[in-house]
């Protein structure tokens, strides 16, 4: 039995929004193949998205991006872990090859730990990157504003070019050149109760507006959202606790509905630009006011889909974190819808083109 082995960054929750997605699709449409999920991301995320045959192993192997909360990157601070990591990298590359010899494993996946990719190398397999950009490319960033840091740059650059090949979504920002790239149409998840379902759930009046609360993995701190309660006409809906008493507040738990359907539901959704949540609002047809997360190379490019394929407005760090979002949840609301479309089934065509790769190795052109 062919046996895929997919290692995901802990970075947020877009990295493994994406992957269970592909990797549900792959168990679905190719059920002869194993799959296997070696990931520090949030384990209560995969209790709730991933296929229930996909074994997971808790593992560390890259550092991503330290943040205080969703808006304020530890960029210096980043750095530094990663140079602190340096010592365990060999080490770890080595015994996750090992264990892929062991174990039989026939194709690496990667979203998008650059060890992954060398762990495949040294097992002799095929390593398949699969993402809209590199921590290399984040990290060159840092290191020419910061400096001083060259020796992280050069390990996590030869990683990466220690890749069979790269499956690119869109939005995305330069991929070694050395290394075969294949573009693919977005994954995101889909809504699947509808709209109305959703919002009976919530005990919404007709005329009640919806906006559903979205910060990642890191939350939203210094903001008091009592401020909110002066939109009466609105309904906030959040899965994070929220230190409020504002009756137009609701705080759900993780497991109360799906994620894509409180996205599916919502009029808006309040975020900061991130590959999850915006492919998602574009595949469910979901308006985004979004605020800035700070210098992080792939925002600039998320914006740019997001304003093409959906509605969709800026609303500063200010006004966000003191409640003042009438104003532009109205305005956003009068926007045209867009015109621009784009094929969302990136799920499927990844799926197949990976399943193709655990049989037959060596066919990434």
């Amino acid at each position: 039995m062919p046996k895929i082995r997919y290692y995901i960054s802990g970075h947020g929750l877009g990295h493994a929004s994406r992957s269970c997605q592909i990797i549900n699709t792959l168990r679905r449409r190719h059920g002869d193949i194993a799959v296997e999920v070696v990931s520090d991301a949030h384990e209560w995320f995969f209790r709730s998205f991933l296929d229930p045959s996909v074994s997971l192993r808790r593992a560390q192997l890259d550092i991503g991006v330290l943040q205080l909360d969703s808006l304020r990157m530890q960029e210096a601070q980043t750095l530094t872990a990663y140079r602190e990591f340096l010592p365990q990298r060999q080490l770890l590359a080595a015994a996750e090859a090992a264990s892929l010899r062991a174990e039989r494993v026939s194709l690496v996946a990667a979203d998008i730990p650059p060890l992954a990719l060398a762990a495949a190398r040294q097992a002799g397999i095929p390593g398949i990157g699969i993402a809209n950009f590199t921590w290399e490319w984040i990290y060159a960033d840092l290191v020419a504003r910061y400096g001083g840091f060259d020796d992280v740059l050069t390990s996590v650059r030869e990683d990466y070019r220690q890749a069979s090949g790269y499956l690119r979504l869109p939005f995305h920002g330069p991929f070694p050149e050395e290394v075969p790239s294949e573009e693919l149409p977005l994954v995101a998840r889909s809504a699947r109760l509808s709209r109305a379902q959703v919002r009976e759930h919530l005990a919404l009046a007709p005329d009640q507006r919806l906006a559903l609360i979205s910060f990642g993995g890191f939350g939203l701190a210094d903001f008091d959202f009592s401020a909110l309660a002066r939109l009466r006409d609105w309904v906030f809906v959040s899965e994070a606790g929220l230190s409020t008493e504002a009756p137009n507040i609701l705080t759900l738990p993780p497991d109360t509905l799906a994620y894509p359907d409180l996205v599916g539901a919502a009029d808006v959704v309040v975020t900061k630009p991130g590959y999850g949540i915006v492919s998602e609002a574009i595949v469910n047809g979901t308006a985004v006011l979004y605020t800035s997360r700070g210098a992080f190379c792939e925002q600039a490019l998320l914006v740019a889909g997001l304003e093409r394929y959906a509605r969709a407005r800026g609303i500063s760090n200010e006004k966000l974190l003191r409640g003042d979002w009438g104003e532009d949840l109205e305005a956003l609301l009068r926007q045209p819808l867009p015109t621009a479309t784009l094929a969302c089934n990136g799920d499927q065509i990844a799926a197949d083109r990976l399943a193709t790769l655990a049989r037959e190795p060596g066919t990434f052109a």
